[in-house]
């Protein structure tokens, strides 16, 4: 660093040089110099308009150069695609804190039996504060299957056998009321799918198999009737452990049946076992119970835009019972209902109608979305159907855009495979996904396709004709070695280790993902809502 002292001028010195000399200077001199400052001056005032002139104009050359540089210079992502930018992750994770905040005040969980009714008093409030949109509440019923507690399975025969949970055997799910039967008799029945086809099951335990000809609820509910006290599921040799499936009416509705016995799933040698000795005594336990409580779809539909080109987005707002569900589906709900305040607040104004959908009661069979596809596509009504009618036709629906966890921490960027719709969707399907498609590759992001045949709220849409696509970042799917190679992340470990549990929290939400992934959802909502003739767009020709 340089002293502080100040060191004398070069022109200082100069100047009292100069000084010193001019003692021999006449005074005749001395004036002629200050006659020529005068005239330097007047020289000076009668050019300075003219040097200020050709400054300005210079000036304004320059800048009109520049404008006209700066026009042929490509212009930035930013500028190319503003609603990208526009969303705010930070905002999104604001709604989920919320979303944790309600499952906290619910026994840790959204479910439709917990915390789903506040987070959808959230969103609504949400939009009525902020948003440009209808709202609308749409509510329907639906069953809410509870395990209180573990079940046992044993058998006499003649020897005692106690069978181990889990590994053994399991209730399935909707598998009836709690039950305690002991020491009761069995009737091998195979599998039936007629009262033809089955003998005596008057209170005995109902040993089937699945069939081909009919689901597995049909075949519990006959024997149900035909008196069984309980059914009792064997799996195929190639399966290692129980199922875990539904027994139910997939598209359950409201005045639908439920099952009221236990229904259980056995092993194949446990089956076997059942099956094939004589004097076969069986004792079930179970504690379960099947409740019909009320819930809601939200509905948001928009102000602007040609309805008969309505581009649907939808998320599921409700978790599993096991937990908060702030990835599991807080991550696609936020998303989507920050992407619809972000156009409100910058005043977007679509080409195409935008409809947003919060879906109810997903994690109990895409029952919301079904509920919605039902009363439009199919006209069915419900106690509520009139006095809250939804303003918007099944047949304006051009396209459903579906949501489903944007953040898993151990993500992979995932794009629905539009070849996976049913026949009167799939051309539509592909060019959805050709969409999302464009925005990874602008971004140079890594991404795979994903089925798109079931688990989320597109499958309603496509079963009725209706194209969808969405992305997602994935559920239990195990990463592989060469995934990890090419994606990142770790290998042999679920995308999202805390998938449908407790520990589905915001300590779960991986920032990378959501950003990316929120920002895909708006490139494809934003785009496809601002496309001339979208129809012709989905149907290939443009």
């Amino acid at each position: 660093m340089a002293s502080n002292e100040q060191q004398p001028l070069l022109g200082a010195s100069r100047i009292r040089s100069r000084s010193h000399d001019s003692s021999n200077i006449s005074g005749n001199q001395q004036t002629y110099n200050a006659d020529s400052d005068s005239s330097a001056g007047a020289w000076w005032a009668s050019r300075s308009r003219d040097v200020l002139s050709l400054f300005t104009v210079l000036l304004l050359l320059g800048a009109g150069l520049g404008i006209w540089v700066y026009g042929t210079l490509p212009t930035s992502d930013h500028d190319e695609h503003p609603h990208e930018y526009a969303l705010s992750t930070a905002r999104i994770h604001e709604h989920l804190e919320r979303l944790e905040d309600i499952a906290g005040q619910h026994n840790g969980s959204r479910s439709v039996a917990t915390g789903h009714a506040a987070s959808a008093d959230y969103v609504v409030a949400q939009l009525r504060a902020h948003g440009n949109c209808d709202v609308h509440v749409q509510r329907f019923k639906s069953p809410v299957w509870t395990v209180n507690g573990e079940p046992r399975l044993s058998v006499r025969a003649p020897v005692r056998v106690d069978f181990i949970h889990e590994a053994d055997f399991g209730v399935m799910r909707y598998g009836g009321n709690g039950a305690n039967i002991a020491d009761a008799p069995v009737a091998v029945v195979g599998a039936a799918c007629a009262a033809a086809d089955v003998g005596d099951v008057s209170g005995k335990v109902a040993i089937a198999r699945a069939s081909s000809h009919c689901t597995a609820f049909e075949t519990a509910f006959l024997l149900e009737q035909l008196g069984a006290r309980a059914v009792v599921f064997v799996r195929a040799a190639r399966y290692t452990a129980p199922s875990r499936a539904r027994v139910r009416i997939v598209d359950w509705k409201e005045g639908d049946p439920l099952m009221t016995v236990p229904v259980l799933s056995v092993t194949h040698s446990v089956g076997q076992l059942l099956e094939g000795a004589d004097g076969v005594r069986v004792s079930i336990a179970t504690d379960t119970r099947i409740d019909v409580v009320e819930t809601r779809n939200v509905v948001c539909v928009g102000s602007t835009g040609d309805a008969a080109h309505t581009v649907l987005v939808g998320a599921h707002l409700d978790s599993v019972a096991a937990g908060p569900g702030i990835n599991d589906n807080g991550s696609g709900a936020a998303t989507a209902l920050e992407i619809h305040l972000t156009l409100a607040r910058i005043r977007f104004r679509p080409n195409s109608r935008l409809v947003f959908a919060w879906w109810g009661a997903e994690e109990d069979g895409l029952l919301g979305s079904r509920h919605f596809a039902r009363v439009l596509a199919h006209g069915w009504k419900n106690r509520w159907t009139d006095r809250e009618p939804i303003p918007v036709r099944w047949s304006d629906i051009a396209l459903n855009l579906n949501f489903d966890m944007l953040a898993s921490p151990n993500y992979i960027a995932l794009v629905h495979n539009g070849t996976d719709a049913s026949q009167a969707a799939r051309a539509g399907s592909q060019r959805i996904q050709r969409v999302f498609e464009d925005y990874f590759a602008r971004h140079e992001f890594p991404y795979q396709l994903t089925d798109m045949r079931g688990g989320s709220d597109f499958l309603p849409f496509i079963e009725n004709g209706v194209p969808a696509g969405g992305v997602l970042a994935g559920a239990s799917e195990i990463k592989s070695i060469d995934e990890r190679r090419k994606r990142g992340g770790m290998a042999r470990t679920p995308l999202d280790p805390c998938y449908h549990r407790e520990c589905d929290t915001l300590l779960n939400i991986n920032l990378e993902a959501l950003q990316r992934l929120s920002r895909a959802a708006m490139y494809a909502v934003s785009t496809l809502a601002t496309t001339p003739d979208l129809r012709g767009y989905l149907a290939g020709n443009a």
